[in-house]
């Protein structure tokens, strides 16, 4: 899908970077890009793309590495940053995973997976540490990508369940708009690529993926995050075979009471008419 904030790499480095106040610290974007190429670096990966999207004329910027090197068949390793100089947006760092049949992205949403900073204090300095610390431990975070993924491919979805999944992300959640949500409908009618894994979660988690791999710089991350925990814990609640143990007590009636003529009961009833 085509992405309309897709960028190039110089395009960030040239934005202005806006000037350090007492109560502001802004990191630039290159600082950002060489930070990551570093930490890839000394974890021993190798980057296989780049990618780099961005709005507000490179203000909010984010970007996206592939590691070549932690993979499998059907996806790969992926580091992501996002920065802004306008103050509207956390530096925030995650780690994730990109299938490779059609670069959708797979974000990690549990919380020691990812870092998010405001542009105060010691930032400046804090950043490249926590940066190194994050990617050496990425190969962990693939792993348990993985099992995920895997967990999904097991648990099957009807048509109804799948309509009863959108409508809660679309309501309850709102990671997906209107927009998104035709999307997903059209993929589920006429897909654009095959997940070899017909009639799964799996298959509705990337359809979900496709359809918000070209929003706003912003928000790419929030919503890929807000997506995997969603399909991760349907996956748990949905694959996990319940039983539920209905209390059963046997109840009987009495047995109607029936009496012969010849009942002494009957008997005594008589002497009273």
């Amino acid at each position: 899908m085509e992405n309309v904030y897709s960028t190039t790499k110089q395009l960030l480095i040239s934005t202005p970077i806006p000037e350090q106040t007492r109560t502001y610290k802004p990191v630039a974007h290159e600082q950002l890009m060489d930070l990551t190429l570093e930490g890839i670096h000394q974890a021993g990966f190798n980057v296989s793309k780049e990618v780099y999207s961005s709005a507000k004329g490179g203000n909010v910027a984010a970007a996206r590495y592939f590691i070549g090197n932690v993979a499998d068949k059907e996806m790969q390793l992926q580091l992501m940053w996002q920065n802004s100089y306008d103050k509207t947006k956390k530096l925030d760092f995650a780690i994730g995973a990109m299938v490779l049949v059609c670069t959708n992205g797979m974000m990690s949403f549990r919380a020691m997976n990812a870092f998010r900073k405001k542009h105060v204090g010691e930032i400046q300095t804090m950043a490249p540490q926590k940066i190194v610390e994050y990617i050496k431990h990425s190969a962990e975070v693939f792993t348990a990508l993985q099992a995920d993924r895997d967990e999904m491919k097991q648990v099957e979805v009807d048509r109804r369940v799948t309509a009863e999944l959108l409508g809660r992300m679309f309501i309850e959640e709102e990671f997906i708009e209107s927009t998104q949500l035709n999307i997903i409908k059209r993929e589920l009618n006429k897909p654009t690529h095959d997940y070899n894994a017909a009639g799964s979660l799996w298959e509705l988690y990337n359809y979900t993926t496709f359809a918000i791999g070209a929003i706003h710089p912003a928000r790419w991350m929030d919503d890929h995050m807000a997506a995997h925990k969603f399909f991760v814990e349907a996956a748990e609640l949905m694959g996990t075979k319940r039983t539920i143990d209905v209390p059963y007590e046997l109840v009987t009636e009495p047995a109607p009471l029936i009496l012969s003529s010849n009942d002494p009961r009957v008997q005594q009833l008589h002497m009273y008419e």
